[in-house]
């Protein structure tokens, strides 16, 4: 689905979320309605965790707000100088609290809506429960429409995301292995630099996910999305260590005899961590990758034995030995990880 598309279905809901939520205060005759078509717009988000913490959010701070106001309809005269001063300093001290939670924002606006048309009512309870009880109606067909029409989850919004970076870090993992290869040729360090933030994004969508899809689609996140973003997070610095340590040394470098061991270990880990973010079938795979590791660790054994290594100076040797080492904690983080899938 393309983003066009997204935001004509997006733009068709809240238009849907606004006509039921017209059509119940209508049905009620509720004589302040339209602040329940309001808050379908403000709370309607693309993406149903957005939706849901909006709607959190528009709740608890329409509780928190409706309460100042009354209480403050309930306190102060009503004449504009007393109205003025009062919208003043609620409205201050709730837009002051956002530094801790963003909902005291959606506190503010209540406190306005309240403070504004309330002046005049006979019963100010009364007043206060009636807006809040629009603004909920509001709240609940934007919830509605979100989950149930179409909805659009960034739980899969994520498994796009680590199945793109796999590829990604497959990709960069096998040019970095190449340039260690061909006598350790330095790299742009914006290679990985745009992979890696991305990557880190991860965090954030994730726990957005936990937090308000969670608990309404249990089946598609009962997928290990913790260990793919936590795995894909290491993959990505390890790749940034490869980068750092290619770059260390200016000066041309050597011919690697284990290049074509090299090769292949960057080959199967690559695939290993594709498989693990598109949740196929791993045991060949795992089989695999053992192996290579296997055979590296072996090939760089009979290299220390032969007194191979003896042709590289310290700053080389340092050089060589921390690629070898990124590359290999690369691979043995995506079996250890394949493992316990």
């Amino acid at each position: 689905m393309n983003f066009s598309s997204i935001h004509v279905i997006h733009g068709l809901k809240t238009a849907c979320a606004a006509v039921i939520a017209y059509g119940i205060t209508t049905l009620f005759n509720l004589e302040f309605g339209y602040w329940a078509v309001i808050s379908t717009v403000i709370v309607m988000q693309i993406y149903v965790a957005d939706s849901v913490e909006m709607c959190l959010y528009r709740l608890s701070g329409t509780m928190i707000g409706a309460l100042i106001g009354v209480l403050v309809l309930l306190i102060i005269p009503k004449n504009n100088l007393f109205i003025g001063t009062a919208l003043f300093f609620t409205i201050g001290f709730c837009s002051f609290l956002t530094r801790y939670k963003s909902r005291y924002r959606m506190a503010a606006i209540t406190v306005v809506i309240i403070i504004m048309t309330g002046i005049d009512a006979e019963n100010i309870f009364v007043f206060g429960i009636s807006r809040v009880f629009e603004i909920i109606i509001g709240i609940l067909c934007a919830f509605l429409v979100s989950v149930l029409i179409l909805p659009k989850r960034r739980v899969d919004v994520l498994m796009k995301k680590l199945e793109l970076q796999s590829r990604a870090c497959s990709e960069k993992c096998g040019i970095l292995v190449d340039a260690f290869i061909a006598k350790q040729q330095n790299v742009e360090e914006i290679l990985v630099d745009e992979l890696v933030k991305d990557v880190w994004d991860n965090h954030e969508l994730l726990q957005k996910i936990k937090q308000h899809e969670g608990l309404i689609y249990h089946e598609k996140f009962n997928s290990n999305f913790s260990g793919k973003v936590s795995i894909m997070s290491r993959s990505a610095e390890h790749l940034r260590n490869m980068v750092r340590t290619l770059n260390v040394l200016d000066e041309n470098g050597f011919d690697i005899i284990l290049s074509t061991e090299l090769k292949k270990i960057a080959s199967e880990s690559g695939k290993m961590l594709i498989l693990i973010m598109k949740n196929q079938p791993l045991p060949a795979a795992i089989k695999n990758l053992e192996e290579q590791i296997n055979i590296l660790d072996t090939g760089l054994l009979n290299l220390r034995e032969k007194g191979l290594i003896r042709r590289f100076d310290a700053k080389r040797l340092i050089q060589v030995f921390s690629f070898y080492s990124s590359l290999l904690y690369f691979a043995e983080d995506i079996l250890g990880e394949a493992k316990k899938l």
